[in-house]
């Protein structure tokens, strides 16, 4: 493994039970997970600047949601030719692993009845354009819901275009929607996730129901995570520092950098993003990457702050975009279309030649 993912999983991949850890300062943090990791036979030593040190480690590749998000499309709009898979499965995962990425990215929220699913929208819609927080809903019901494990259809899913309008919700590939637990069961054990922890992006939710979906995913991670590489990671200011202090792995703050502007200004900025990761004592921090090639000083910012720098958007699946973002600093980038970004950041890390120059600076059609 490189340099960088090595870095990483020294501090995500626990082999020790887990307990609440303090805050503390950040050099006492590494020296305690280091005592802890080194012991693993995937990890070895790092030096004491590969946190940080960008220039000189391979890219990290994450795919999103698996292999991809899912695109609706208002009506009279052709979608592009490029296969789907459906989102936050299991098949996808395992394709994403195949097609090269280091790490998966998904969504995890929780049932009524507390087991942690994995389901991107903050709403679920169902036949007669009924839609559910999945905080509402049994597994059982979650499970009746969409592609079924016996290859048939259970109830149909929709989802809503860009115009709000609502379709029916199909893949090319399918396959049906999972549990935490089945993640970690069935896909290839040498993947990372990043497990992103979902709340209501624009409504408030309350401290019991933060706790309560925490507990939950982490009851699960205790179980079955069988020293898989792991971060955790939210666009909730609150929700991060609650599992900081309640978990040994990673944890990312995630931010539109300003790309988007909400009532809490703590989700407006990459300085506010920096300023959580310091109260919180975390590790890192997920942009949307508009907001770094508007202003790639923010880049160095991050990287002054000690902190891991990854990005997440449309724009990663650009190779010019990635090769950018490689040259300033960036650490990771999630993408959709995974083997195609694995080619680029491969290319990068080989003696330069016409033709791996000319790869990197090809644009990769965006989904």
């Amino acid at each position: 493994m490189v340099r960088l993912a090595c870095s990483i999983a020294m501090f995500a991949c626990e082999g020790v039970s887990e307990v609440a850890l303090p805050v503390q300062d950040r050099h006492s943090q590494r020296s305690a997970l280091e005592t802890a990791f080194n012991a693993s036979e995937v990890i070895g030593p790092v030096e004491s600047d590969d946190r940080t040190n960008g220039a000189n480690s391979m890219l990290v590749v994450v795919g999103h949601r698996g292999c991809g998000l899912n695109r609706t499309f208002p009506h009279g709009v052709i979608p592009e030719s490029r296969p789907s898979v459906r989102e936050n499965t299991i098949t996808s995962f395992n394709l994403a692993a195949r097609n090269g990425a280091q790490f998966v990215e998904f969504d995890v929220q929780v049932t009524k009845d507390g087991v942690p699913i994995i389901f991107h929208d903050d709403e679920i819609i169902t036949e007669g354009n009924t839609s559910s927080h999945i905080s509402d809903l049994t597994l059982t019901e979650f499970r009746a819901i969409g592609p079924q494990k016996d290859f048939t259809m259970g109830q149909l899913l929709y989802s809503r275009a860009s115009d709000g309008s609502t379709h029916v919700w199909t893949a090319d590939i399918e396959d049906h929607l999972c549990t935490l637990e089945e993640a970690f069961t069935q896909v290839e054990p040498t993947v990372g996730f990043n497990i992103e922890l979902k709340f209501d992006d624009y409504g408030i939710t309350a401290d019991a129901e933060l706790h309560r979906v925490i507990d939950a995913v982490l009851d699960d991670v205790r179980q079955y995570a069988n020293g898989r590489v792991i971060y955790f990671s939210s666009f909730h200011p609150d929700a991060v520092q609650i599992v900081r202090k309640k978990t040994l792995y990673p944890v990312f703050f995630l931010t539109d950098g300003g790309t988007y502007t909400y009532q809490d200004p703590r989700k407006n900025s990459i300085e506010a993003a920096i300023e959580i990761c310091r109260e919180g004592n975390l590790q890192g921090i997920v942009s949307e990457v508009k907001a770094v090639l508007h202003r790639p000083a923010s880049v160095a910012l991050v990287k002054a702050a000690g902190l891991y720098f990854f990005t997440y958007g449309e724009l990663n699946n650009l190779g010019e975009a990635v090769l950018k973002q490689r040259e300033w600093g960036i650490d990771g980038v999630i993408v959709d279309h995974v083997l195609e970004v694995v080619r680029v950041a491969q290319q990068m890390e080989e003696p330069a030649s016409p033709s791996g120059a000319a790869l990197a600076r090809r644009g990769v059609a965006v989904v």
